[in-house]
């Protein structure tokens, strides 16, 4: 299943990709149940799954905790976050936004439309976004996506 990402301007990096065997609340909830999201992304995660919620992701072995709220809340339909590394405070606060939507090809399935932004045009934010955003979702939604088709539903 490839990710594709889709033209953009330099403020903002947007990703598509299809999970063919899981539907929309499925995929939603690997996101926001930290049993789940574990099972792909952080090693621990705290989650208060409402608008205005707060979540911490964190990696212990390397040290890293990224930590935001949640502006979106619509299971299986939208998903918005800030985003905020604390060990890389001079990289700003993002938004990462989803949107889960059927597959119209199969009528099951999910396309998920993700985008991480703002950034500037500067040399040092356009570093930040295709060397360590844009290579951390080519990493991390394969994980999601074999995850998905080896066990469809939670």
């Amino acid at each position: 299943m490839d990710i594709i990402q889709l033209p953009s301007g330099p403020e903002v990096l947007l990703l598509r990709t299809d999970f063919p065997t899981a539907d929309p609340l499925t995929v939603f909830k690997y996101w926001t149940e930290p049993d789940l999201l574990v099972d792909w992304w952080p090693q621990q995660a705290e989650i208060e799954p409402e608008v205005g919620g707060a979540y911490r992701l964190s990696w212990p072995q390397r040290g890293w905790h990224l930590r935001g709220r949640y502006t979106i809340f619509e299971p299986g339909r939208k998903l918005a976050f800030t985003w905020q590394w604390d060990h890389t405070p001079a990289s700003g606060k993002k938004v990462v936004q989803l949107r889960f939507e059927p597959l119209e090809i199969t009528g099951s399935g999910t396309q998920l439309t993700l985008s991480h932004e703002p950034y500037s045009d500067s040399e040092e934010d356009q570093k930040l976004r295709i060397d360590d955003h844009l290579a951390g979702w080519l990493h991390f939604l394969p994980r999601l996506q074999q995850l998905l088709i080896d066990y469809p539903t939670p």
